[in-house]
């Protein structure tokens, strides 16, 4: 197993650990580990454990909550956890450190007809990491997140042991589970239901699997090491359209229509991009030509189908719903076949990377400048009203900004990009308002991305601190000596903001 010691050493020899896409600075450690299997990770987390040095877990570096980035103690990478098996026809025993494109190369070469339905932005995430974030992406419209997707886990625990997990072989009664290895666990009466979209905190619900505990919990209870990952059969025809509305009140018919559609549609993809991201893609051109110059809104739609017939209706259907609405058809993009369908996956995705990269840039200009976008989701059918409020807290505190995401969802992202240092704090003000907003209109402070260091201050937004106390309860329940992630402080009810 390499490692490295030494705080100077690992900025000299794997910097690479210190930086993730929310492009936050200061990380640091004192020891860097890659193991390379169950064993050698169960052993990392011992010799952390015995030296009393906190563990922070690094996957594939793409998250932009900065939950990977250490402030001291140990990193202990997965991303030489590579083994890939194929358990039956339906599921696959996967690394950690396997990465999204690798698990899609491994099915397209082996395995005829199968696919993995989470599809986070980055390619390059890592297994691990979207299991601990409990990712999810465009397609979750249809196929939900990662969660849905999982179906054991391999997790090593802050003593060095390892806890095997398969889904329905430990479920709560009710809130309590006793668990021979883990010992009873009890989950709070929250005030409020979670948000069916919900990547805050841990996933606390009557009668949950106790796998669920794990998914999403950033890496605070244990370090996910192997998961069994359940596939799905390949559709027959995937469709792929592009709708660019000219005014905001014909996007927002287009989009509620969509919403609400019927049975015989089988959408697996509603996502939006507003004006300042057109303004954006033309300034930063992709692959496709650049929307329209009329366009308001992007609207970005999949749909699926098991046969030619199926195919054909949908296509009628989705005509005929633009039509209505006063769209032009022939101003619409499509898509049919495989490179098309890569063409606009490419479009989609390179927004937020082009966002990434520009705040890279700013970062040179100014050290304190980081990713300032919101995660927050409401319930779809207020999505207009969540919208319009995002944009006047940021034109109110006259922040340059963009919003896109996963309008079928009611789950978008809010980004503030801040042109000099005197808009870092206002734009720290406008997320935590955006947060606050979508909690007050029922949803969640971080739909997909979970809290990491840069939202987790919002914590008492959503959570009373009972609710705070007793997930904390819970993580020292299997984390005593708080080895892992202990930049993620719930017990300070959201801990300080970053500087």
């Amino acid at each position: 197993m390499r490692t490295v010691e030494g705080r100077d050493s690992i900025r000299e020899l794997c910097a690479d650990l210190l930086e993730d896409e929310s492009n936050m600075s200061g990380a640091w450690c004192e020891l860097a580990s890659w193991p390379g299997n169950l064993e050698e990770t169960a052993a990392a987390v011992g010799r952390c454990a015995s030296e009393g040095l906190g563990v922070t877990v690094s996957g594939g570096l793409t998250g932009i909550a900065a939950g990977a980035l250490p402030e001291g103690g140990a990193v202990i990478s997965t991303s030489m956890l590579r083994d890939i098996e194929m358990l039956d026809r339906q599921r696959v025993r996967v690394g950690a450190g396997v990465t999204l494109e690798q698990l899609r190369s491994f099915l397209k070469e082996g395995t005829g007809g199968l696919f993995y339905p989470p599809d986070p932005t980055e390619e390059t995430a890592s297994i691990g990491g979207t299991a601990a974030t409990d990712a999810s992406g465009s397609d979750s419209f249809l196929y939900g997140s990662t969660r849905a997707w999982v179906d054991g886990i391999s997790v090593v625990l802050a003593d060095g042991s390892v806890l095997e997990l398969r889904r329905g072989e430990h479920l709560f009664e009710g809130l309590a589970l006793r668990h021979a290895q883990l010992g009873l666990l009890n989950l709070p009466v929250l005030g409020r239901p979670q948000p069916p979209k919900n990547a805050a905190g841990y996933h606390m619900r009557p009668d949950m699997d106790l796998v669920d505990l794990f998914i999403g919990s950033e890496g605070t209870l244990g370090l996910i090491a192997e998961a069994e990952l359940l596939l799905a059969a390949e559709p027959a025809h995937v469709i792929d359209l592009a709708v660019f509305p000219a005014e905001p009140s014909v996007f927002w018919e287009l989009y509620l229509r969509l919403l609400h559609h019927g049975p015989q549609l089988r959408l697996r993809a509603l996502e939006m991009m507003d004006r300042g991201c057109i303004r954006f893609l033309r300034r930063h051109p992709g692959e496709l030509p650049p929307p329209p110059e009329d366009a308001e809104f992007v609207l970005l739609l999949r749909a699926e189908a098991g046969n030619e017939d199926a195919m054909e209706e949908s296509l009628m259907l989705l005509e005929g719903m633009i039509g209505d609405c006063g769209v032009d058809p022939e101003g619409v993009w499509g898509g049919f076949e495989a490179s098309e369908h890569r063409k606009m996956k490419e479009f989609r995705h390179s927004l937020p990377e082009s966002v990434n990269h520009r705040i890279a840039l700013l970062r040179r200009e100014f050290p304190g400048m980081h990713k300032f976008g919101s995660d927050g989701a409401v319930p779809p059918d207020r999505l207009e009203e969540y919208y319009r409020t995002c944009c006047g807290i940021l034109e109110d505190l006259e922040l340059p900004f963009l919003v896109f995401g996963h309008a079928g969802q009611g789950h978008i992202h809010a980004n503030a990009i801040p042109e000099d240092p005197e808009g870092l704090p206002r734009a720290e003000e406008a997320m935590r308002a955006i947060a606050e907003a979508a909690v007050d209109m029922g949803g969640t402070i971080s739909a997909e991305h979970g809290l990491g260091r840069l939202k987790l201050p919002y914590l008492d937004l959503m959570y009373t601190e009972d609710e705070i106390r007793c997930m904390e309860r819970i993580r020292r329940s299997l984390d005593p000596c708080r080895l892992f992630a202990r930049a993620m402080d719930f017990s300070a009810g959201g801990g300080a903001a970053p500087g």
